[in-house]
């Protein structure tokens, strides 16, 4: 997977001109490094710093993060995507504003300790050097890397959060007054002759972005986000959001071809929840699913680890929720 990312990953991240009907971005009071949670807090909101990974703005999560005690922060610095590679460049050359904004953000909602997960060990050593006062590990490279981080760290009852790290960057940057609407957002895919990361103001069209990528001629497919949890776009002149993180061009669509399940149990062993999507497939298929058999599919991460390694091509997540619904009391055909 970081083989695929070296083309992405072999320059610096580009600046790419603001589209001149976006408005400038608000000034903000800086923010001094001694401020107390409140403050932080409303710098953030002040700045509208969103969470690349979800989409959350960061005053709220934070917010979320006091109420549930914290004990621990922290900065997810890699991304699970075999295409997308935004964090890993964001910490390689924003590793100051990073640290700053962790410590930050730790600060607002109360954690004491604070960690960044880099994507190697190569990468957390990198890190490491560069910010001797912020601890960094290496994720791991087993799908979903992140959630099965979470879940090592918190064994024994600690309370672990996450939350990205150009949000971090941004907060950091707000002590210098500076109020960073953009986002980083990797262009890759057979369907462009440019891999890369380009920073971009939120708001930009999907079609600026993609053209920075220098697009082949035939390009059939574009898709936003993971390419195992995005989705296709059509209509280019749709705005980049903070969760963007990726654009993917495709030559041809991919085609996996479903087949009967096989029974091989990929799909149990691939997720981190402990669902049987097997099993919920099979009861779905049925026509008279049992609620009582649907283990864990409340518990769904939405990873796409289990339709990722179905050797049928069975989109098995889609299965499992399908089936959280019915045991939620909606009808099974309100959540196709």
């Amino acid at each position: 997977m970081e083989q695929q990312k070296r083309a992405s990953l072999k320059n610096e991240i580009v600046s790419l001109p603001s589209p001149e009907d976006l408005p400038a971005p608000p000034k903000i009071k800086p923010l001094k490094k001694g401020a107390a949670a409140p403050r932080i807090l409303s710098a953030a909101e002040e700045a509208g710093i969103a969470d690349e990974f979800d989409g959350m703005m960061l005053e709220r999560k934070l917010s979320l993060f006091a109420s549930r005690k914290t004990e621990l922060l922290v900065a997810c610095g890699f991304d699970e995507d075999p295409y997308t590679s935004g964090a890993e460049a964001v910490l390689r050359e924003s590793a100051e504003d990073v640290a700053e904004g962790l410590w930050l953000a730790a600060k607002a909602c109360g954690a004491k300790e604070r960690l960044v997960a880099a994507s190697s060990r190569r990468e957390a050593h990198r890190f490491a050097a560069c910010c001797t006062g912020t601890a960094a590990v290496a994720a791991g490279n087993r799908y979903p890397a992140r959630t099965l981080l979470m879940q090592k760290l918190r064994r024994g009852g600690k309370k672990a959060e996450w939350i990205g790290v150009q949000a971090c960057a941004a907060l950091g940057a707000a002590v210098r007054g500076e109020c960073r609407n953009e986002t980083v957002v990797t262009v890759a895919g057979d369907g462009v002759r440019r891999w890369g990361n380009f920073r971009v103001r939120i708001g930009t069209p999907v079609g600026d972005v993609l053209a920075a990528g220098k697009p082949e001629k035939r390009v059939c497919l574009v898709a936003v986000g993971s390419s195992v949890t995005g989705r296709t776009v059509t209509d280019l002149s749709l705005p980049v959001t903070a969760a963007t993180r990726c654009v993917i061009a495709l030559k041809r669509p991919p085609r996996v071809p479903a087949h009967p399940c096989v029974g091989c149990g990929r799909c149990a062993r691939a997720c981190p929840a402990g669902v049987l999507p097997w099993l919920v497939h099979r009861e779905l298929e049925g026509g008279s699913p049992e609620a009582l058999r649907l283990f864990h599919v409340e518990d769904c991460v939405g990873c796409g680890a289990c339709h990722t390694v179905c050797p049928s091509g069975i989109d098995l997540m889609a299965a499992v929720r399908r089936a959280a619904g019915l045991k939620e009391g909606r009808d099974l055909h309100e959540t196709e």
